[in-house]
């Protein structure tokens, strides 16, 4: 069973893990923004001097390299030749069978992602697994590699961003996103429901409340819903309103808008600040190719796709796409980024 509490590569006598001097390397480059360098830097080395374990990031940092450079067929070639170096490490597989799937191998790629569980790879290529999956319609394979995060959830109760952040752990929200956007895309949402009934009876430290209203306006695509949870939150710090929240709420009014001059109005009047997140301008984008289809403004909708699509080439990742109510509409831009 996992234990969140146990550092994992300890020296027995010391209790502290064990030096690699790639990472180290790796992570001094990026402090100093020399990371370009990196590839220079890691040919010079005498890899006759390495341990095993500085071997496998060696190997796997190279493959890095290439791919942060744009070379993929070379990127391919090195993880190729990490892995059969490397069969046990599942980062190496990880990055591997990214580049299977950049590559359309798509059965390659996510056989190999089915081996990569949490923790023997962290959150994030957890997540970016689980979009990969569903950029591609697979979605069983993303809850499959979605589920050991929950057992983490089952056993720690507590569901405090920080407290769960600091454990290597996602947001709960956003793991819960993730998996209700593959849940109901797959017509499958009985587990959903039995995870959501699970943490409200069983952990603490979240707004439970709230989450049980997501799964009904997620679920049975009713946006308002959620409308009067958004619009307290807003109120409770008026001055302060992020524009996450007010675009949430400008999406949300914006369905029961009687034309399409209306629910533009709204998504307009969000005055986005500089300390808000960069995306939401391609939220309210897409939110108003959605209103343009809804509409029948077929003409405004392909202008505001391709905006959209110059600035999010790989879509909205799945969480945010269902937080703005954007999941089901964005499904639709999907055979454009599978064919291109």
């Amino acid at each position: 069973m996992w234990n969140p509490f146990k550092r994992q590569n300890q020296r027995a006598s010391a209790g502290i893990p064990a030096p690699n001097s790639i990472d180290a390397l790796a992570n001094a480059l990026q402090r100093e923004g020399r990371i370009g360098d990196l590839e220079w830097e890691l040919d010079k080395l005498d890899k006759t001097r390495l341990t095993q374990a500085e071997l496998e990031s060696w190997w796997h940092i190279y493959g890095i390299a290439a791919f942060r450079a744009g070379r993929q067929e070379e990127a391919t070639a090195r993880f190729e030749e990490a892995y059969r170096r490397f069969p046990a490490s599942a980062q190496i597989r990880f990055s591997l069978g990214q580049q299977y799937v950049n590559a359309r191998e798509l059965d390659r790629g996510f056989e190999l992602f089915r081996t990569c569980v949490f923790p023997e790879v962290p959150r994030e290529f957890v997540l970016t697994q689980a979009r990969y999956a569903y950029l591609w319609n697979r979605y069983e394979d993303g809850r499959l590699m979605l589920r050991p995060i929950f057992k983490a959830y089952q056993e720690l109760k507590i569901l405090d961003d920080h407290f769960l952040y600091v454990r290597g752990l996602p947001f709960f929200g956003t793991w819960w996103s993730y998996f209700a956007a593959l849940s109901i895309l797959g017509n499958d949402i009985n587990e959903l429901e039995s995870i959501t009934e699970f943490v409200t009876h069983n952990c603490h430290d979240y707004d439970f409340e709230y989450l049980n209203a997501e799964l009904i306006a997620y679920r049975d695509n009713k946006p308002e819903v959620v409308l009067p949870f958004v619009e307290q939150r807003i109120a409770s710090a008026p001055n302060f309103a992020s524009g996450y929240l007010q675009m949430q709420r400008a999406v949300i009014m914006g369905r029961a808008a009687i034309d399409q001059k209306e629910a533009e109005d709204l998504l307009d009047n969000v005055d986005l600040k500089e300390n808000d997140f960069s995306w939401l301008g391609d939220i309210r984008t897409l939110a108003k190719a959605e209103i343009a289809h809804r509409f029948g403004r077929l003409d405004v909708e392909s202008q505001r796709t391709d905006e959209f699509f110059a600035r999010q080439a790989m879509l909205f990742e799945p969480d945010i796409a269902i937080n703005f109510h954007l999941l089901r509409y964005q499904e639709g831009l999907k055979p454009r980024y599978q064919n291109k």
